[in-house]
């Protein structure tokens, strides 16, 4: 896995390129980088007032507060039969849609802990539903979330937008293995779609958190297989999201000592979190990529002293000509900021400072 920013310019979209709608966009995400500096949280009171601006239909934070709340209103409605504590429950959470749609990760997690530790009726934690079945107001509930999702965000054109904050990520976030870049074809071949784009993957499962469907610090682009195979599973305790990962510590990659014996070597992911076991990372590296790391192996080792003396002429040079050379040498980026460019960044940089630490033992 590899950090993804939860800046606010990452949590407001618009398909509107106007000056007027860009000029409101940038006031409301200066707004919230206020707030979130001074750990005030209040989303509702920062962004109420802009909501009777004359361009905020154009962003997506409005947008979708006025397809839930309607929604919502419907669910409400004496004709649905939905008991008391949920109708409550619901009318709770109608306070909290500026947060839910735009608040950073951690307050995302925080809302959560609250709703669970409260036994909220709105979240449904398990997979089993012969066990556990789903209530009659819950399967109402996920519906219309379900639905808004599809019509607000993946079936539609906005959708195109969504993707475009997140223009500099070429990997998934999840694997680090697979290219997502959209692609945008200019005629169909066949019964082939013109555009066709990376998942959207829901870091709590929309299935357990209906309410964080349209969640925007919930929502990363990642590709398919990383989509499919995490599926429902409840990442609330011990995972973190690609915009919780701190790259230097919450995960690394492990290489055993004895690099010289081909048929030895193999990857280990260090961490103490969930999300390896999760989404089979360290089965897949050494399953799928050891050829990878045999080939930096063999570079390295079949020519030591040429490698030494690169790396030692290198390091003392300048940040530019370092980079240059981890590029052309590792065909990779050495910098952590660009992990998103190309796949195996992160498991290239780890592999290096542990060919760096073998080399001088």
């Amino acid at each position: 896995m590899i950090k993804v920013d939860n800046s606010a310019k990452r949590r407001i979209f618009t398909e509107s390129k106007t000056q007027k709608v860009l000029s409101l966009k940038a006031q409301i995400e200066k707004k919230i980088e206020t707030l979130e500096a001074n750990r005030t949280y209040n989303y509702d009171k920062a962004l109420c007032k802009f909501e009777k601006e004359l361009n905020s239909k154009n962003l997506s934070v409005f947008k979708f507060k006025n397809a839930i709340e309607l929604k919502i209103d419907e669910l409400l409605q004496p004709q649905q039969q939905l008991s008391e504590s949920f109708k409550r429950e619901l009318q709770k959470l109608k306070k909290s849609l500026y947060l839910i749609l735009v608040g950073d990760i951690s307050q995302i997690r925080f809302f959560i802990k609250q709703l669970r530790d409260n036994g909220s009726l709105l979240i449904h934690l398990y997979c089993d539903e012969t066990n556990h079945p789903k209530s009659n107001d819950y399967k109402k509930f996920q519906e219309i979330f379900e639905d808004l999702y599809k019509k607000e965000l993946s079936n539609h054109s906005i959708k195109k937008s969504f993707f475009e904050m997140f223009e500099d990520i070429n990997v998934c976030p999840y694997c680090n293995r697979n290219f997502i870049n959209p692609i945008y074809k200019k005629t169909k071949i066949g019964c082939d779609n013109e555009t066709q784009s990376p998942d959207i993957e829901h870091f709590f499962p929309k299935s357990m958190y209906p309410f964080l469907s349209l969640s925007i610090s919930n929502l990363l682009p990642s590709c398919s297989f990383c989509n499919k195979i995490k599926s429902n599973v409840d990442t609330f305790n011990n995972c973190k999201s690609p915009y919780e990962i701190d790259n230097k510590i919450d995960f690394l990659f492990e290489f055993n000592q004895d690099a010289q014996d081909i048929n030895k070597r193999n990857v280990t992911v260090k961490t103490k979190l969930n999300n390896s076991e999760i989404l089979h990372l360290e089965n897949l590296y050494n399953e799928v990529h050891l050829h990878y790391i045999n080939d930096i192996y063999f570079d390295v080792f079949s020519h030591p002293e040429k490698y030494l003396n690169e790396l030692s002429s290198t390091l003392k040079a300048d940040e530019s000509e370092q980079r240059k050379w981890y590029k052309s040498f590792f065909r990779n980026y050495a910098d952590e900021a660009d992990f998103n460019k190309h796949p195996l960044s992160k498991l290239t940089k780890d592999l290096f400072n542990h060919l760096n630490s073998v080399k001088q033992t």
